[in-house]
């Protein structure tokens, strides 16, 4: 604010300097300005112009009032004004580019920052504010273009580190994304928009340790969201402390109305400490909310948790409704087992080693179909 007054009183001054006939009252004008009454100075100042002038600093003073007081059309009048007889004046253009976004017209204000470009190839501002015109535009290549420039003129800018970064990290670049995360986290270590983006990237990368070190710092700032507890879970998880992340999956369960992933999870993080009748149950909530074409897989791991509780009927019932949702193979060998070892039952053995054998390639797995079949002559006799 204090280089902002600096600069009006500047402007205002050189009023005097060019010698002008209706002088402006410098004092009223300034405190127009510190008031924010900038609607009032921009009256005043046209009561004391006249229309047609030509003055440069006049004309400054006009756009500058009309611009803050929100008169955007009135602005960018005066500033195309300075532009025709300056048109390589770069904060001439970054103004008309800025009165463009807030019009809507993304198109035209991207027009004035590759006009700054074109003069100044290192201006960072101008492909920061190109990239996310980009980025509303959903024009990918383009975008990631110009983040990847500005990042390069200024790796410890927080927003186009994170820009560039999630850009990396739908690429799969996982390694990139780190790596434009490194100087932008050591310039500003507590900045809890790149340290979320940290997260599921060393999850990717494998370095779990730092994924759950980030998260600890993420939540001792205070975000205990559901984002840094599910990745937290996760990471947990694939360290295979199955505790540790049924811990955090059930948190993040709290905070929100669980969805399939997340009760999947915790059904595994159950079957991981070996409590499947909890693992069943989380299952069953998962099939509750299922929308996926990992049904059927989900009815089978239900049927499995059953089986390692010995609860034979409720484990094949849950292979069978499985199979409405697909014609899986494996389910059909799982029935047909359940019925052989656990239920004594041949018949329906039978049954379902025939139908398992529909579903198997007899040229790719000519030693698998000799075994069934034996094992159903075995059943037969």
């Amino acid at each position: 604010m204090k280089k902002l007054l600096l600069s009006l009183l500047i402007l205002i001054s050189t009023s005097y300097v060019n010698g002008q006939t209706n002088a402006v009252d410098k004092e009223k004008l300034l405190d127009y300005f510190q008031t924010q009454r900038y609607l009032d100075a921009a009256q005043y100042l046209q009561g004391i112009y006249t229309e047609d002038t030509k003055d440069s600093k006049e004309i400054s003073q006009l756009a500058y009032a009309y611009l803050m007081a929100g008169k955007l059309a009135e602005a960018e009048k005066n500033y195309l004004k300075l532009y025709a007889e300056k048109p390589e004046d770069i904060a001439g253009l970054f103004n008309l580019s800025n009165i463009n976004l807030r019009r809507g017209n993304n198109a035209k204000a991207k027009e004035y920052l590759t006009k700054v470009v074109e003069l100044d190839s290192n201006n960072f501002n101008a492909y920061k504010q190109i990239g996310r015109i980009e980025k509303e535009q959903g024009d990918l290549v383009p975008m990631f273009k110009n983040f990847k420039k500005a990042n390069k003129l200024n790796p410890t800018d927080a927003d186009v580190a994170y820009e560039l970064s999630e850009l990396y990290f739908k690429m799969n670049q996982f390694i990139s994304a780190l790596n434009v995360l490194e100087p932008a986290l050591s310039a500003d270590s507590s900045n809890l928009q790149l340290l979320k983006m940290k997260m599921p990237a060393s999850i990717a990368t494998k370095k779990y340790q730092e994924s759950i070190q980030t998260g600890e710092k993420l939540m001792a700032y205070g975000d205990s969201s559901t984002f840094v507890l599910t990745n937290m879970a996760k990471s947990y998880f694939l360290l295979l402390n199955y505790q540790k992340a049924l811990d955090y999956f059930l948190k993040a369960s709290i905070d929100k109305n669980a969805d399939e992933g997340l009760l999947y999870n915790i059904a595994l993080s159950y079957r991981g400490i070996k409590d499947y009748k909890n693992a069943a149950d989380y299952l069953e909530r998962t099939l509750k909310v299922a929308i996926s074409k990992k049904t059927s897989s989900y009815y089978g791991l239900l049927g499995d948790s059953y089986e390692s509780i010995d609860k034979n009927d409720l484990a094949n019932a849950a292979y069978k409704r499985g199979l409405l949702f697909e014609n899986n193979g494996s389910l059909y060998y799982n029935i047909a087992l359940v019925y052989e070892t656990k239920l004594n039952d041949k018949k329906n053995a039978i049954n379902y080693y025939q139908q398992y054998l529909k579903t198997v390639d007899p040229k790719e797995q000519a030693k698998l179909v000799v075994f069934i079949k034996s094992k159903i002559e075995e059943l037969k006799r």
